[in-house]
């Protein structure tokens, strides 16, 4: 099957939105979640798209992702966040897409479904009383309420509660009860005081957004190692399409054994392995 712009955007908005809720998608997205994407895709395209479909695009998409992060890590890479966009000065730009011309797409260009997959892949969402709602715009302060205390502004927390959601911190401010004596005859709660301004606490955030980002891209490329000369292999056979060598070199990388042996045939070989994969997976496209 061959999944055209529309199709792939439908498919990303619907699991965005599943993120958008709140659900933990660091490992994957459940079945049921897949299966209401599959029947969406299916009822607007007229014919049946099956889970597997979604599975393999799902995965080619992530794919995506984690070379958009190492991209953007690149030395001499700007990010243009207006356009959603990484760029490359023209010399930089020039000899990169030489070596990796598969990245030339993601390139200089504007991305996309950049957002989409932002919301699926980079395991930025949040959970619980902090979700936001699927009409509220990206960056609004959200208010926390609760019953027995003042609302708090997201963001403004005490230091101590900024410091707790630190990687790895096991700093723990004294309290007020730690440092002095209760009035007794006082029966109103003790307002908390800061210690860190707003922008002290904002790239605090930020810091915990960027260590969280940095360990998703780990994850979603660490069971993919292979042969160093695996892309090569498979993307310098160019009788075949772009599409066919992305969607081989997807599969390769999955399957470490198959993409180890691939690697070490000479070229007609290849090309006829090529061709056995594409006939016996046909949901690979």
């Amino acid at each position: 099957m061959n999944w055209t712009p529309p199709m792939s955007a439908l498919m990303l908005k619907g699991l965005s939105e599943v993120a958008a809720r709140g659900a933990k998608t660091d490992k994957g997205f459940k079945e049921v979640e897949k299966l209401k994407v599959a029947k969406r895709i299916s009822s607007f395209v007229g014919y049946d798209v099956s889970i597997t479909q979604v599975n393999n695009h799902i995965r080619k998409w992530r794919n995506r992702w984690t070379r958009l992060v190492y991209l953007k890590a690149l030395s001499g890479a700007l990010w243009d966040d207006d356009k959603k966009m990484v760029v490359l000065e023209e010399q930089h730009y020039l000899g990169h897409t030489q070596d990796h011309p598969a990245d030339a797409e993601l390139l200089n260009s504007p991305l996309e479904n950049y957002d989409y997959m932002e919301l699926c892949f980079a395991n930025k969402h949040t959970t619980g009383k902090y979700v936001m709602g699927p009409g509220v715009p990206l960056g609004m302060r959200i208010v926390v309420e609760d019953k027995y205390k003042p609302n708090v502004m997201e963001g403004e927390g005490t230091t101590n509660e900024v410091l707790q959601h630190l990687p790895r911190s096991n700093f723990v401010l004294p309290t007020a009860s730690a440092t002095q004596d209760p009035s007794p005859t006082s029966n109103k709660k003790r307002k908390r005081a800061s210690g860190l301004t707003e922008e002290d606490s904002i790239q605090c955030s930020n810091m915990t957004d960027a260590m969280r980002e940095i360990a998703s891209a780990i994850n979603n490329t660490c069971h993919a190692e292979t042969h160093p000369n695996l892309y090569k292999a498979v993307m310098d056979l160019l009788v075949f399409n772009q599409d066919e060598r992305l969607a081989i070199l997807d599969y390769l990388t999955e399957h470490k054994a198959k993409g180890l042996n691939f690697v070490k045939m000479d070229d007609e070989v290849r090309k006829a392995s090529f061709k056995r994969i594409l006939k016996a997976n046909p949901d690979l496209l």
